[in-house]
């Protein structure tokens, strides 16, 4: 519920290891808001949201991470990197000091430094975070900045880093292909396509979702559940279709005896001898059509 409004009701869910789930629905259906409550932003008004292993959240529009911290020390800061390479940076600056003492303390203090940096894979971590930045569009001279000197899109780029650089259990993306280029975008899709972990995306790009989702989870507003096709994207557009046609069905048989009811009350109404059982079928007519109308204003099938 997000204010007096409920978005969804009895919704129960799990996002597995190896699950890619397309996150579906109308504007305004709450897919933005369920990934808040996932991530414990927004609560539920009702139920609870139980998360087990690490997870990477791309929200639309990130703002973690310290102004003065460059764009690569963001990244490795997903594995606690960014410490020891601070340091390090602190230790190179001040082996150029004019201060022969403070010179000569940190060249003595810098290969232990680095040492600490290499144990904990650090080159190596390092060459990796900036390969992912690279295909992401963010070159090395960019990732040397303090993320307050950045872009919107450039910060988005630099969280969306972080998270592929994390490798965590499970990842939520909020459209993760926004400010990419083609060629990124086409990496990116590769990329989330082998993805190993679990994977919740929101996505307006239907390549990106026909390429790597294998699960559908459809919020539909109208009737605050979420539908769940274990398949992929295209088979989930088939079959909510044929699940639409079977609904118009089951609906134009539920309006033909609720029809049936009222002209039936309405004959018994006339006896004074059955007029309360003519007025409990009118209510039970009434809860069918109540209950038609809401499904009538069902959205239309293949909406993001």
């Amino acid at each position: 519920m997000v204010g007096s409004r409920t978005l969804m009701s009895e919704v129960n869910f799990r996002v597995d290891k190896g699950d890619r789930v397309g996150l579906v629905g109308r504007n305004g259906a709450g897919k933005t808001t369920l990934t808040k409550v996932l991530m414990s932003e927004v609560l539920p008004s009702e139920g609870t949201v139980s998360v087990s292993g690490s997870v990477g959240y791309l929200p639309q529009d990130p703002r973690s991470g310290r102004p003065t911290e460059t764009a690569k020390e963001r990244v490795l800061g997903a594995r606690d990197l960014d410490v020891i390479a601070r340091r390090m940076r602190k230790a190179e600056r001040a082996m150029s000091d004019p201060d022969p003492d403070v010179a000569a303390k940190a060249i003595d203090k810098y290969p232990r430094i680095e040492a600490e940096f290499i144990a904990a894979g650090g080159y190596a971590a390092e060459s990796e975070a900036l390969a992912i930045a690279a295909n992401l569009g963010l070159d090395e001279q960019l990732m040397g900045q303090e993320l307050q000197t950045l872009s919107g899109g450039q910060r988005r780029r630099v969280e969306l880093a972080r998270i592929l650089f994390h490798q965590p259990d499970t990842m939520i993306l909020d459209e993760p292909t926004n400010h990419l280029d083609a060629e990124s975008v086409q990496w990116l899709r590769d990329y989330l396509a082998k993805y190993s972990g679990g994977l919740i995306i929101i996505s307006h790009d239907l390549n990106l979702i026909e390429e790597v989702v294998n699960k559908v989870f459809y919020l539909d507003a109208t009737r605050q559940v979420i539908d769940i096709y274990a398949m992929g994207y295209k088979q989930y557009l088939k079959q909510r279709e044929a699940d639409e046609r079977r609904r118009k069905r089951e609906r134009a048989n539920a309006e033909k005896k609720a029809s049936a009811l009222v002209a039936q009350a309405e004959k018994m109404r006339a006896k004074a001898t059955k007029a309360v059982a003519a007025q409990s079928m009118l209510k039970r007519a009434e809860r069918m059509m109540a209950g038609l109308e809401e499904e009538r204003q069902s959205d239309k099938v293949a909406n993001l």
